[in-house]
Formats: C-alpha cells, sequence, structure tokens
C-alpha cells in the first residue's frame, strides 16, 4: 500500500547490523571471536605439550601456590582498608557505593533532544501526512476509516517499535441515513400548505459518505408553528426567555452553536420541553461579520454546516459505560441517559437566515443579535403564521472500531508509561480536525523510531496511540483506558493530547494539568520562534517568548494556560483515572476575536487541507515548532530520571481550592448554615500544601550524583501515585464518569473546569438548609480525604 513517501529518516531497514552498545542486549546477538577454533587452527595448532615433562609441570604448581599466597595477602590488606573506611565514615562509604555501583543509569539529555527536534525538519514528510488523512472521509466503523488503519498498522509494523498492536471494540455508533436523501430536513409552508423553503446543504460525489447530522439525536418529525430563537441555548438564555413568559414546551428551539458544548445546548432545551433542537453557526461567531469567506478567507462561508456529536453522557460506548466493550462483554439494551429524546439537526447559516426572518415576538436584548443582517427576534413563530417541519432519521448501530498501539519499552522502567495519542476519526476531511494531530503524530513515531534504531532506548515506556470513535465523545481512548485501567493506574506517568493541534497560527498555547505545567514551559523554550512576519521577533525569540507575549498570566509571571474541558481523549485519563495531561495548540488571536471560540471550519467539509495550507500554516512552520515542542516534552517526561512533575502547579491549584471554600464559607453563613468540616478542609489543605513544598525544596536539593536507581524508585513512586490520590472511586454527585475530586468539567459547560467540582458544582438553589448542608458536608468531607490521602503518599505516613 503506497499512500505515502517514505521518509528519509526513521526508515527503519531490516537485518541492519548493530552494535553492542547501540542497542539493548536483551534483544541481540552479540558475536564474538571463536576462541577455539582459534586455538585449533591459529599459530599454534600444529604445537604439541608433552605429559611427561614433569619439570613444566612443578614450575606451574609453585607459580599457582605463590600466586595464590599473594591472593590472601592482598586480600587480608585491602579488608582491612575497607573496614577501617567504614567504621570511621560508614555513611559516605555507603553513598560511594551506591554512585560507583548503583548510580542514575539515564536522565534527561539536552543535546539528545536537539537532535531529535533536528530530524524533525522535512515539511514533505507532514505534507504526506496531511495528504492522507484529508482524502477521504473517515466515519468510524466503515470503508475509509478501516483502510486508513491499516495503512497505519502496515506502515507502523516497519519501524523498530516492540509491537504493535490493533485493539478493537464492538460499540454504539450513531449514522445519518443515507438510502434516503430527503431525511435530516428542515421545510418551511405557508399558512395556504405550500412549500416555501427547504434547507439545502453541500453535496459531493468525491465524498458521498458526508451528509449532515447530529450524532446520537433521536429520528422524528416535528410540524409546528412555535419557532423560537433561543440564542446559545445556556440556561440563563432559556431563563431568559422564561422570564418573558415564552413558554418553551413543545416548541422548535434555533440555537447558534458556541460558549458551550452543543450537548449542553439540546439537554438545557430537553428540559425546559422544547420538541426539537435546530442548530447553526452564526456569522457573528464564526465568520466575523466577514464579507469574504472561503474559500477567500478562513472564515467561513454561509453554505457550511458545522456537525458534532450531542450525547449527554461521556463515558465510552453509551452500551457498556461501566467497562471495557471487547468482544464477547454484555451490551445493556439502552442507554436512555446518554442520548437526547428531541431530535436535532444542524444547518446552514444561509438556511438560518431564513428562519429566523419575519419572526413573531419581541426583539431579543442587544448581546442576542448576530451577523445575520436581521432583526432578532424571539418569537414564538412567525408572523405570516408560517409552519415548519424538521425530519430526522439517524441510524444506532454496533460497530467494530479500532485503536492502534506502538509501543516502544523503556530501558529501566518499562511499566512506566508516556502515552502520546491523536484520533483518526472525523466526519469531514478534517484538515485541522483529525489531520493536525494526526501528522505530527506520524512524525513523533518516525523520528523517535529512527533513533531507537540509533541504539537509543527510553528510560520509560513511550507508547503511541491512534484512536478511532472519538468525534462520537472519545469512544476508543475511553474503552482502552476502562481495558487497561489497573496497568495505567500503577505506571502512567502522563498522557500527551494531540487533538486539533495547529487552529490557528497567532501564537503556542496549551491547557494542563497542574503537574505537567512546568513541563511545557520548559519545552517551549527550547524552541525557536519562526519570525517570519513577527515585528518583535528576534534571533533568542523561543516558542515561550511568543506565548508569554501572547497570553501572560501576571498572577503566576508564565504564559496563561487554558481550561481542559471534556470532550477530548484526555478525558478518561484525567477525569477517570488522574493521569497528568497536556493539550497544546496553535491558536488564532483570541483577543481579536472574542466571539470565536475555535477555529471557524470546525466540523464543517471546509476544513480541508487547501483550508490548512492557506489559511493556518501554509509552509508547515507551526506543525513542525509543535513537533519539536512536544518531542522535548516526550523525552523530558520519558528519560528524567526524576520525574519532571511541577509540585509548585499543584498547590497554586489546591490553593485556589481553599479560596473557594472560603468563600463557599461565607455564602453559606448568610443562609444561617455553619459547616465544621470546612475548616477541616482548609487545615487539610494548608498541610498538604507545606508537605508538597518540602518535598519539592527536596528534589531540587538533590545531589544527583549520590543518588541510586532505588532512591529514584521510591521518590517517582510517590509523585506518580500523588494525582491518583484524588481520585473518588464512587465519581462525582450525579455523573460518576467523573473520578477525579480535584478538576472535573461543569456538567452545564463540560468546555471548562471546575476546582473541586463536587463542591462548586452545587447549585445553592436545589436545595433546603438540611439538604445542603449534609450533601456539602459529604462532599467536603471527600476532599479532606483525598487531601489527607495525597500528603501520606508524600510522607510515608502509613509507615513512618
Amino acid at each position: 500500500m503506497n499512500y505515502l513517501r517514505m521518509p528519509s529518516k526513521g526508515r527503519y531497514t531490516a537485518g541492519k547490523q548493530v552494535s553492542r552498545y547501540e542497542a539493548d542486549s536483551e534483544n541481540i546477538d552479540i558475536e564474538y571471536k571463536n576462541l577455539e577454533d582459534q586455538g585449533q587452527h591459529g599459530p599454534c595448532s600444529n604445537c604439541t605439550c608433552p605429559l611427561g615433562d614433569k619439570k613444566a609441570l612443578v614450575i606451574k604448581i609453585l607459580t599457582v601456590i605463590v600466586v595464590f599466597g599473594v591472593g590472601l595477602v592482598l586480600g587480608f590488606v585491602l579488608r582491612k582498608t575497607v573496614y577501617s573506611n567504614e567504621t570511621v565514615e560508614p555513611q559516605k562509604q555507603v553513598s560511594n557505593k551506591t554512585s560507583s555501583l548503583y548510580g542514575i543509569k539515564q536522565d534527561y539529555d539536552r543535546d539528545l533532544s536537539k537532535n531529535i527536534q533536528a530530524d524533525l525538519q522535512d515539511v514533505y514528510n507532514y505534507e504526506d501526512h496531511m495528504d492522507i488523512i484529508t482524502r477521504c472521509v473517515h466515519m468510524s466503523g466503515v470503508g475509509s476509516a478501516n483502510k486508513l488503519l491499516d495503512y497505519v498498522e502496515e506502515k507502523w509494523a516497519t519501524f523498530p517499535f516492540n509491537s504493535v498492536k490493533v485493539k478493537r471494540y464492538n460499540v454504539t455508533l450513531s449514522y445519518p441515513n443515507y438510502t434516503n436523501m430527503d431525511a435530516n430536513l428542515v421545510t418551511v409552508q405557508a399558512e395556504n400548505g405550500s412549500l416555501i423553503f427547504r434547507s439545502q446543504y453541500n453535496t459531493s460525489s468525491s465524498h458521498p459518505e458526508y451528509l449532515p447530522f447530529s450524532a446520537y439525536s433521536p429520528s422524528g418529525k416535528i410540524s409546528t408553528t412555535k419557532v423560537i430563537y433561543g440564542h446559545f441555548g445556556r440556561v440563563e438564555d432559556l431563563q431568559l426567555l422564561k422570564a418573558m413568559n415564552i413558554s418553551l414546551t413543545d416548541s422548535l428551539l434555533i440555537l447558534r452553536y458556541g460558549r458551550i458544548h452543543p450537548s449542553n445546548k439540546v439537554k438545557n432545551a430537553e428540559q425546559s420541553g422544547a420538541a426539537g433542537v435546530i442548530l447553526y453557526s452564526d456569522p457573528a461567531d464564526y465568520s466575523n461579520n466577514q464579507s469574504t469567506v472561503y474559500p477567500n478567507s478562513w472564515w467561513l462561508p454561509g453554505w457550511a454546516i458545522q456537525l458534532s456529536h450531542v450525547r449527554y453522557h461521556l463515558h465510552g460506548d453509551p452500551l457498556t459505560p461501566d467497562y471495557s466493550s471487547i468482544t464477547g462483554v454484555h451490551h445493556k439494551s439502552e442507554a436512555k441517559d446518554h442520548f437526547p429524546r428531541i431530535p436535532v439537526q444542524p444547518i446552514r447559516y444561509d438556511d438560518a437566515r431564513f428562519l429566523l426572518s419575519d419572526m413573531a415576538g419581541d426583539i431579543v436584548p442587544n448581546s442576542w443579535f448576530g451577523g445575520l443582517n436581521i432583526t432578532y427576534r424571539t418569537g414564538p413563530g412567525y408572523i405570516d403564521n408560517r409552519q415548519v417541519r424538521l425530519r430526522v432519521e439517524n441510524m444506532i448501530q454496533e460497530r467494530n472500531i479500532s485503536n492502534i498501539i506502538a509501543v516502544v519499552k523503556g530501558h529501566y522502567e518499562s511499566d512506566k508509561y508516556i502515552i502520546v495519542g491523536s484520533h483518526i476519526d472525523s466526519w469531514i476531511q478534517g484538515g485541522v480536525d483529525s489531520g493536525s494531530g494526526y501528522t505530527v503524530i506520524q512524525e513523533l513515531a518516525r523520528t523517535f523510531a529512527y533513533h531507537v534504531e540509533q541504539g537509543w532506548r527510553p528510560r520509560r515506556t513511550i507508547i503511541f496511540a491512534l484512536w478511532d470513535a472519538s468525534k462520537y465523545g472519545q469512544i476508543g481512548s475511553y474503552e482502552w483506558v476502562q481495558e487497561y485501567e489497573q496497568q495505567l493506574m500503577a505506571g502512567a506517568v502522563a498522557y500527551i493530547n494531540l487533538d486539533a493541534l495547529i487552529k490557528g497560527s497567532h501564537s503556542f498555547s496549551a491547557a494542563s494539568s497542574p503537574l505537567l505545567i512546568n513541563t511545557i514551559l520548559e519545552a517551549t523554550k527550547t524552541v525557536s520562534l519562526n519570525c517570519s512576519g513577527i515585528p518583535w521577533c528576534t534571533e533568542d525569540s523561543t516558542v515561550y517568548s511568543q506565548w508569554l507575549r501572547s497570553s501572560p498570566d501576571e498572577m503566576y509571571n508564565r504564559p496563561k494556560l487554558q481550561n481542559l474541558g471534556d470532550d477530548s481523549d484526555h478525558a478518561p485519563f484525567y477525569y477517570r483515572l488522574g493521569v497528568p495531561v497536556l493539550f497544546p495548540h496553535y491558536t488564532f488571536n483570541e483577543t481579536a476575536y472574542p466571539s470565536l471560540n475555535t477555529y471557524p471550519a470546525i466540523g464543517a467539509l471546509e476544513d480541508t487541507k487547501d483550508y490548512v495550507e492557506k489559511f493556518i500554516d501554509p509552509n508547515y512552520a507551526l506543525h513542525i515548532s509543535m513537533s519539536k515542542v512536544l518531542a522535548d516534552v516526550i523525552l523530558r517526561l520519558s528519560d528524567s530520571a526524576i520525574l519532571p512533575f511541577d509540585l509548585i502547579g499543584l498547590i497554586h491549584t489546591v490553593e485556589k481550592g481553599s479560596f473557594l471554600l472560603q468563600d463557599l464559607d461565607k455564602t453559606l453563613s448568610q443562609r444561617g448554615i455553619r459547616l465544621k468540616v470546612t475548616d477541616n478542609a482548609i487545615q487539610a489543605i494548608e498541610r498538604f500544601c507545606n508537605v508538597v513544598f518540602d518535598f519539592d525544596t527536596l528534589i531540587k536539593s538533590l545531589n544527583r550524583s549520590n543518588l541510586s536507581e532505588f532512591d529514584l524508585y521510591l521518590m517517582n513512586n510517590k509523585l506518580l501515585h500523588l494525582s491518583r490520590a484524588f481520585i473518588s472511586e464512587v465519581g462525582l454527585p450525579g455523573h460518576s464518569q467523573y473520578r477525579n475530586v480535584l478538576s472535573a468539567p461543569n456538567p452545564d459547560n463540560i468546555q471548562e473546569d471546575f476546582i473541586f467540582p463536587g463542591v462548586t458544582w452545587t447549585n445553592l438553589e436545589l436545595f433546603n438548609n438540611t439538604q445542603l448542608k449534609d450533601h456539602l458536608s459529604e462532599q467536603i468531607s471527600i476532599i479532606v480525604l483525598c487531601i489527607n490521602r495525597a500528603t501520606e503518599i508524600l510522607k510515608d505516613g502509613m509507615i513512618t
């Protein structure tokens, strides 16, 4: 399968000879000189040694006796000297033994990092990878996606990985009804019954598998005159409509993409009594009210339609939410809590313009106006009493999906894992999503494989993973995490998420859990900035300096980190298992475009290779810079003798939680509620922060020349399990898929995080005082238990 021009570096040549120094001795046959043959056929092969030569024999015996005697004397003298040294300075002598016999075997090497980064600059490789991933629409479980998976498996099998596995799962997916081209449409009839409007979408003979739909929306038909404009569909938006005496019961809500996840919009609409939802991308948000749009700029054109899933709970496979959907396991008969009960359909904003024109009702608040060049009104209905019909026909099917897992085993800590993942599926061509992540992970895999071939092997195991069915709510990664939960809880050092990596050209940015903040900051300092088109840039400028200039965090004197949120492949690692995660990307100027949640063509057919090369990264310079940053991150995490975790970043996060608890205490006191457990929590946090600070100080003051591998094991084991201490086995209230007590997504907007979510999620207005006191006391108690557990891990509290 010759999809890709093979790169000049990283190509594995089978049978290539390697020296003992270059390779792991357990995996290679070492060739020795044949000493026996040399004795038989060498220079002395014709000589004989007569057995009767007694004089020679006596000389040999005397020689042996003399040598033995001298050895005894020397041994006695040396033993006495050693014993004397141990008696005078026993601790020093032990340290010397440790340093010489059991010293640190492998540590992060900046020179090696430079060499790896230097091998990531071939523009043609990035272009080839992008071409491969964007040729087809890769719907999970069907033809083109499966062919791409086969291609990657075949390609990675040529690299010197320790293993390349395909992990298959039987899961429940959603598809549009391809057999009925009249399904998934919105039509409008005049009062006399004549058809006056029919929604449209681009069709393509090159991509017949593309049809606009909202995954997991049920099929259904709605015919109503009660059409209402609901802005972004947030809780506050729908509450405002109710305050205006507009009933949402049995209505058809038209909602804009943006601000919150589409699933949250649909859930809010369903809970408000709506009968159906129409979604569209308003030009105020995705076109910046520009007259010039794609293909002449990166702004979304009026004919584009954004696709997304609308699942409510992201547990992986909807019918096996509590365990991995491997072959033969039981599937539930239905998943009532996971899917909407009302039909949902996305449309073009050109079509939304027609539907929102001539509406009845009041003019909306100024903040609700969009960019359709119409007078936005709330409804319900129209001034001419027209009737709107929504027809959705989707299919729920069980399908086999596949993840590809490539492993480079660690030389000294093979049971510790750095996982680098990107998803392979898309419902569009996906230049940004999933093209940019796929392109970068292919180059990282190639380059690290090349250096393995040259004799290097990481200290810890590196895993490259390509996930399937990510667009359906990270099903592929979730199933893998559930299958290997025990191994990952015990050994996963970090997960690095490569989803939609290059979604703008303004600056590098990142979201990170606390323990990896310093790792990404330091890695961005190792990569020089491409100064093209940047007036302030100098030869000393780095990716870090641009990031700091673009998005400064004055509180911590570093670049600002973004929210992790849910609905990407880091979620099961962090929110379920507590594995530290990193989610980097290049982004657009968010200050200049505050209404733009993400790049304009997200989820649209216009997200192509051409889109990336024309408007985001023409020369793949950003892909190259990102690859270099990530290569250094991977090397720091895999090779550093002491795990490079940011303990001060963890302190800052927990301290924020303490401030939140203090603010909550003040709010509750106004209702006459006093929680004793709050004081316990604040004291536990203070104790924890002191212990963490002392541990961090200890690490920074260590003389590494005196450390043994056993010392490293004890220290790294504490660091590794620190983040696991915050995992609650029962899960967070109402959302058992989230088990991380320290941080979890906002249930009303899974695109943002909350600290101490079991407490900060709580809507105080939904409880009476007794219920509120019991609920919060329980959740704060869980925080105290987790904080104490983390403290005891660092202090060895169980045995000291």
